[in-house]
């Protein structure tokens, strides 16, 4: 999960979920305070997580695009493309993964 919305019934949402591995950025005001959310609600229903906010990162932080629009919200919203952040929450999600996907 990368910067997503976290719903407000979430413990009973995610009951029996999968591990999850999830980023989100400081910046997204939207969604400030979903990852602490996150997981305290799936360390409490036992699921094994990855959770990482990430300070100077905004909303996208992992699109690498180059497009006008893109350029546009990040400049007006802080959102977009944020390398540091972009290639750690990569390799967390790589290793995530090798370690519960067998």
């Amino acid at each position: 999960m990368n910067y997503g919305r976290i719903p407000n019934n979430a413990e009973t949402v995610l009951r029996g979920a999968c591990p999850i591995v999830a980023s989100f950025g400081e910046r997204d005001r939207p969604l400030r305070g979903a990852a602490t959310r996150l997981e305290q609600t799936l360390s409490k229903l036992g699921i094994a997580c990855d959770v990482k906010e990430y300070a100077g990162a905004g909303h996208a932080f992992m699109n690498d695009h180059d497009s006008t629009v893109f350029k546009f919200f990040k400049f007006a919203f802080g959102m977009g493309y944020h390398e540091p952040s972009a290639a750690d929450a990569r390799a967390r999600i790589v290793r995530f993964f090798h370690q519960h996907l067998r």
